[in-house]
């Protein structure tokens, strides 16, 4: 699990909320989102929202000590001939892919952890992290949602809810200038719940991760990696494979080879090509192998689909099995809150 050592915790409406860029959407409005990114201010690029609020948790601070003192290193981390992370600014966007673009702005840093922006639906605006980056209600009263490449900072609105099983949990911030519900818009992007992922489908995730990251700067990953290492359609409800600090709970997952340290939790697992958001990190496991280091190796792995591909990679939780979740708890009547259970049925039926 990629935050608890941090911190110890941390979608379908067409009408009323135009909360989600499509693919062919974004792609054509690139030059428009480089223009966002690179005309906005530095008021909240530096920031220190790193603390839990949660006495009886270890602070963020914890995990870059351990980073640090080398009991946490790249054996633990990386996947592949190259550690993927790459710091990522305003400036450095220029020349990547709308899927990147989109995908880099509208990644926040949040707490210890990490979230992103799904759109506006039911009137508010939404986002998404782990279970494990906010496991309760409390958390809305003490944290931001902090976005340095847009250079805005937005106060938690209303907690959702959580969800171990999916590694869930949803958020809404309070946005109440027109201008930043204009650039929000610009960079939302829900899940694409009845996407099939199949494996070799290449991907992005951007993060606050601190390895080699002592700053908790946004880093973003795109190496050739950073695919889907599960069969098609393969997902597996599985124990936390982190050993230094492993969550004790089973989540919904899918293998993946992009490299991903303590601090992406909550993170967007993104599409290259189509720029869908496919699912959420949750955990990679950690004490890894030599092997695992091997992109050449990592190719048997993907074609020969060996037992690797569930014990030594990193795991995200698939979109469709999200969908199937909630889905069930609204059909239960799980929400006993009106406002609760209209917004996330009109998050799901988009």
């Amino acid at each position: 699990m990629l935050r608890r050592a941090m911190t110890g915790c941390v979608a379908h409406a067409k009408a009323a909320d135009k909360g989600v860029i499509h693919s062919m959407k974004f792609l054509k409005a690139l030059p428009a989102l480089l223009v966002l990114a690179l005309s906005v201010n530095n008021a909240h690029a530096i920031f220190n929202d790193s603390v839990d609020r949660q006495p009886s948790k270890p602070a963020a601070s914890w995990l870059n000590d351990l980073v640090a003192t080398g009991i946490a290193d790249f054996t633990d981390y990386q996947i592949g001939d190259e550690w993927g992370k790459k710091p990522t600014t305003r400036e450095t966007l220029k020349g990547h892919s709308g899927a990147f673009i989109r995908t880099s702005l509208a990644t926040a840093r949040y707490g210890g952890g990490t979230a992103f922006y799904l759109g506006k639906f039911n009137g508010h605006h939404m986002m998404a992290t782990n279970h494990h980056v906010m496991p309760d209600a409390r958390i809305c009263d003490s944290r931001f949602a902090i976005f340095p490449l847009l250079g805005l900072k937005f106060h938690c609105e209303k907690f959702y809810g959580d969800w171990t099983n999916i590694d869930l949990a949803l958020f809404s911030i309070t946005v109440g200038q027109p201008e930043d519900e204009e650039k929000l818009a610009q960079i939302a992007g829900n899940f694409a719940w009845h996407k099939t992922l199949y494996p070799g489908e290449e991907l992005i995730t951007a993060g606050y991760g601190v390895f080699r990251n002592s700053q908790r700067n946004l880093v973003v990953n795109e190496d050739g990696d950073c695919k889907v290492f599960s069969d098609k359609g393969d997902y597996r409800f599985i124990t936390d494979p982190d050993k230094i600090n492993p969550a004790d709970y089973q989540a919904w997952s899918f293998s993946t080879g992009c490299d991903v340290s303590h601090g992406d939790s909550g993170s967007s697992m993104v599409d290259r090509v189509t720029g869908e958001v496919v699912g959420i990190i949750w955990t990679t496991a950690t004490q890894k192998p030599e092997r695992i280091r091997s992109s050449s190796y990592l190719l048997e792995v993907l074609s020969k689909q060996n037992e690797d591909v569930w014990q030594w990679l990193s795991y995200g939780v698939p979109a469709p099995k999200i969908f199937d979740f909630l889905k069930e708890k609204l059909q239960s009547g799980a929400f006993k809150d009106p406002d609760t259970a209209l917004t996330i049925e009109t998050v799901l039926r988009n």
